[in-house]
């Protein structure tokens, strides 16, 4: 029997884990991989509730909106780079990278840019 837990790996971590899977992929791949440690990752579970009053239990795992924040010259980069196709090869390596014991699948993924003041 698995075990879940809905547990989210620390920031660092995660966006680590997805540089090291996007340079698994190909080296188109490897400056948008380098530009991952620069990013901030915001998680918003959408948790799933398996257990209610009366009810056998039943496992079911959470969906989760994932926000990549990146400075405004990385967020521009990856806006001339990324097409739709690429698009969902990341929404698929960022799940990759989420541990399959986390619970999470994502569910809306989003990559904003942060204009930073002086």
């Amino acid at each position: 029997m698995a075990s879940y837990t809905y547990e989210l790996p620390e920031q660092g971590r995660f966006l680590s884990l997805t540089r090291e899977n996007l340079n698994k992929v190909g080296e188109e791949w490897k400056e948008i991989a380098d530009f991952m440690l620069q990013g901030h990752v915001e998680y918003k579970p959408q948790r799933a509730n398996p257990m209610s009053a009366g009810r056998q239990f039943v496992y079911q795992r959470a969906r989760l909106n994932l926000t990549l924040y990146f400075a405004e010259p990385i967020f521009e980069h990856f806006l001339d780079w990324l097409d739709s196709e690429k698009l969902e090869l990341l929404k698929a390596v960022l799940q990759a990278s989420l541990p399959r014991r986390s619970g999470y699948d994502i569910h809306e993924f989003k990559i904003l840019g942060v204009i930073q003041g002086n």
